[in-house]
C-alpha cells in the first residue's frame, strides 16, 4: 500500500515539477521583449502644379464615347492617339484644370487635326504662373498598299475618258479622305482625279475615278509626258512606281 502511494507521490512530484519548468519559460520568453520606441519618420508633402492639366479629352464621338489623351505634365504635351477611320479633320476638346486654372485658346475651338503649324496650350494659375504645352496628335492608321495600273510596259496610256479602278488594302472607304491624283517625276500634284458614281462604289481594298465629270473642266495633262498616280487616304500617301502616259 505505501508503495502505491510512493508511486503517486512520485507521479505528482514529477507533474508539477513540469508545470514549474513550463511557467519558468514563459516568464523568460516574455522577458526577452521590450516595448522600444520607433524611428520618428518624416513624410514630405508636395504640392500639386496649379498650372497642370488634368484631363485632356476628344469629344467628337460624345463625352462617354470620349478619346482620353496622354498628358505629360513634366514635358508639358498633350498626345492624341486618334483612330484613323473617324476621318476627323478638326478635333472638339474638352480639358479638366485645378480650381481657378484657366487654359488658352479656350476649350470650344476647335483642334485642327492637320496643322501646318504646332498647336499649344498655355494655362495660368491663380498666382499667375503659366505652363505651355505642345499637342502632339498621333494617327493610328494602318500602311496604305496600291497595285499598279500600269502593266509595266514603257509605252503604257490611259485615255481621259476612261475610268481608272485602283486596287489596294487599308483605303478608308471615303472619297473625301481617299483622292488619286496625278504627279510628275518631281512628285508635283498635276490634276486630281474625280470621284466615280458620285462615290458610292468605294471599299476598303478598292476606288474608281474618272479624269473629269465637267466637259468644261478637262485635264491639263500634257501628251508624251510621264506622270504616275498618287493616292492619299487620310494621312497616308503612296505613288505607284510605274508611270503611264495619256490620250485624248
Amino acid at each position: 500500500m505505501k508503495t502505491k502511494v510512493d508511486h503517486f507521490k512520485g507521479v505528482l512530484f514529477l507533474m508539477s515539477f513540469t508545470l514549474l519548468a513550463l511557467l519558468t519559460a514563459c516568464d523568460n520568453e516574455e522577458e526577452r521583449w521590450t516595448d522600444v520606441k520607433g524611428e520618428t519618420k518624416t513624410e514630405i508633402i508636395t504640392d500639386l502644379d496649379a498650372r497642370r492639366i488634368v484631363s485632356f479629352r476628344i469629344t467628337n464621338p460624345g463625352e462617354a464615347q470620349a478619346i482620353h489623351s496622354a498628358v505629360n505634365n513634366l514635358e508639358k504635351t498633350i498626345t492624341v492617339y486618334l483612330p484613323a477611320y473617324y476621318e476627323y479633320q478638326y478635333l472638339e476638346v474638352a480639358v479638366t484644370l485645378p480650381s481657378k486654372t484657366t487654359i488658352s485658346p479656350a476649350t470650344t475651338e476647335l483642334l485642327p487635326v492637320f496643322s501646318k503649324e504646332p498647336v499649344t496650350y498655355t494655362t495660368k494659375a491663380a498666382d499667375g504662373t503659366t505652363a505651355v504645352y505642345t499637342v502632339k496628335i498621333v494617327i493610328q492608321q494602318p500602311k496604305l498598299i496600291v497595285e499598279e495600273v500600269s502593266d509595266g510596259s514603257p509605252d503604257f496610256t490611259i485615255n481621259t475618258n476612261t475610268s481608272v479602278t485602283v486596287l489596294g488594302e487599308n483605303f478608308l472607304p471615303s472619297y473625301q479622305v481617299t483622292k488619286l491624283f496625278v504627279v510628275d517625276a518631281q512628285g508635283n500634284k498635276k490634276w486630281q482625279m474625280k470621284q466615280y458614281n458620285d462615290g458610292v462604289d468605294i471599299g476598303s481594298y478598292y476606288a474608281w475615278y474618272v479624269f473629269f465629270d465637267d466637259l468644261n473642266n478637262l485635264p491639263t495633262l500634257q501628251p508624251n509626258t510621264d506622270y504616275w498616280f498618287m493616292m492619299e487616304s487620310y494621312q497616308t500617301t503612296k505613288t505607284m512606281k510605274l508611270p503611264f502616259r495619256i490620250t485624248n
